[in-house]
Parts: structure tokens; C-alpha cells; sequence
């Protein structure tokens, strides 16, 4: 189940200004609000029953009741494990915090991600002669990781952040690109998304924003949590990353299966190759 604090913590400032005051009551006062309808909560607030209702159906499937369901589940969590960093945390606190937060993002990033578009991108790999990749910054890391997967099973890929040589190569029939961007904004990624569309090359974008200018260039968009987004003190991708590379892995898993007794046999191989010379 997702933490309902959490999220709430991580979308308020996206609420309206109405919707924000009874949010923040909420994460005020979780064990009160357990015991209270909408109208009373209305009330206590300031504001409209019907303002309370909608907020928590942009929480909760379930609503009001749902919510409160949840906030029975959670009202013994430390709120502080809902912030990133406080200058005083031991280490023993910052990895609750990182258990917290990696724990939400992938249970976030399995209601988010669509089983059908993994699929479908799978099999878009499966098809191409040669995968290009590209990531910038930390989604680089990303990128390599999706190609270290692929090359062991006989996949071709080309990883790198040399756009000029990218370009280049998915100007070849039988191709596919693969971007991977947090915002989907990235510039780069968003040129080499046009030049893959001037060859009738495939896209397919790992992103946390559906609606981001680089996932309406893409044929293929799987979304990823955005927990971090809405952090004042962004120190570096973390949760992120993580769950860009979870969705690498899925992807990675559904292209297996698809010829899993012949990937089977290649990663075998490819696992005697380097114990044979590098062990």
C-alpha cells in the first residue's frame, strides 16, 4: 500500500490553495482527522465539504473513508521520514528515510508504468537490429545499465553521450532509441528524438511525466515515479534513479521471457566467457 503522507507531502504544492489547507491539516493532525467526517473536517478548516471530498479522491480510489484507512495505517510513522535531508540525521535515520522513500517509489512506479507499453518496447528491441541509447547527466547511468543488460544477451546496443554519433546511427533502417530523461525535457534528448522521427526510427522514452515534451515525441513512454520532483533541496538523483533502473529491469525481463530458453543460453555463455578469461 503507498504511504498516503507521503504523497500527500509530495503533491501539495500541485493542490489548489483550498485544497492545500486541508492537506496540510492532514499531515498536521493524521490521528485526528481519522475520527472526523468531511463536514467536520470542512469546518475545522475553513473551507467547503465538497473541497475536502475532491482532494481525497485525488488521493485515494476509495475517497474520504480510504483515506482515512490509510491514515490508521500510518499515523505511527515519523512524518521526518518524509523529507530528504536534515543536517542532524545519524546514519542510522537516513537509511529509514532511504528505505521509506526507494520502498514508495516502486510501489508508485507499478501503478504508473503500463504493463502493455513494457511490452510493446520489449518487442521493439527484440525486432531491431541495433539499439542507441542515451541518457544525460544521471540518466546516463541509466543508459549504460540498459546496454551492460542487453549486450549479454546478444543485443547490440550503443550507449553514449556523444548526440553527434547517435544521431548518426539511427539514421540505419532497423533501429530503435531508447531516452531515458527524469523531466523529459532535456534538450538533447528531445533533438534526437526529431532526428530518429525524420527515419521512421522508433522511440521509447523512461520518464516520470507523461505530458513532458519528450514523451510526445516518443512512441513508447513508460513512467516512473516522481518523488523527488517536488523536493525544496534536490541534493542528486536518488529515488530517481532508482526508479529508472527498475524500470530498466522490467524491461529488460519482459524481453527475456519473450525467447527465454535462447537468452538463457547466451547469458549462460556469457557467464563462462569471463570466469574463463577474467576470473
Amino acid at each position: 500500500m503507498k504511504s498516503i503522507l507521503f504523497s500527500i507531502h509530495k503533491q501539495i504544492t500541485s493542490f489548489s490553495k483550498s485544497e492545500r489547507k486541508v492537506a496540510q491539516f492532514i499531515l498536521d493532525n493524521p490521528q485526528q482527522v481519522i475520527s472526523m467526517n468531511a463536514d467536520i473536517l470542512a469546518e475545522q478548516v475553513g473551507v467547503s465539504a465538497a473541497t475536502v471530498v475532491r482532494l481525497a479522491k485525488l488521493l485515494s480510489p476509495d475517497g474520504f473513508p480510504g483515506v482515512k484507512i490509510q491514515l490508521s495505517a500510518e499515523t505511527k510513522v515519523d512524518d521526518s521520514l518524509y523529507t530528504e535531508v536534515d543536517p542532524k540525521d545519524p546514519l542510522d535515520v537516513v537509511k529509514q528515510k532511504m528505505e521509506f522513500r526507494i520502498g514508495h517509489t516502486i510501489e508508485q512506479t507499478n501503478l504508473t508504468l503500463n504493463d502493455d507499453e513494457v511490452c510493446k518496447a520489449a518487442q521493439l528491441i527484440d525486432q531491431a537490429d541495433n539499439v542507441y541509447a542515451y541518457g544525460l547527466g544521471a540518466s546516463s547511468i541509466v543508459a549504460a545499465d540498459l546496454q551492460q543488460k542487453f549486450i549479454r544477451v546478444g543485443k547490440p546496443v550503443v550507449q553514449t553521450m556523444d548526440t553527434h554519433l547517435i544521431a548518426t546511427g539511427i539514421a540505419k533502417p532497423e533501429s530503435v532509441l531508447v531516452l531515458i530523461s527524469n523531466t523529459g525535457e532535456t534538450v538533447e534528448s528531445q533533438k534526437l528524438a526529431d532526428v530518429a522521427h525524420e527515419h521512421q526510427i522508433p522511440v521509447i522514452t523512461i520518464t516520470h511525466s507523461q505530458k513532458s515534451s519528450l514523451a510526445k515525441k516518443s512512441d513508447i513512454v513508460l513512467v516512473h515515479d516522481d518523488s523527488e520532483e517536488n523536493e525544496q533541496l534536490r541534493t542528486a538523483a536518488t529515488t530517481s534513479l532508482m526508479a529508472q533502473l527498475y524500470v530498466v529491469d522490467l524491461l529488460y525481463y519482459s524481453y527475456l521471457t519473450m525467447n527465454f530458453d535462447e537468452n538463457a543460453a547466451k547469458i549462460k555463455e556469457s557467464s563462462r566467457v569471463i570466469r574463463k578469461h577474467f576470473k
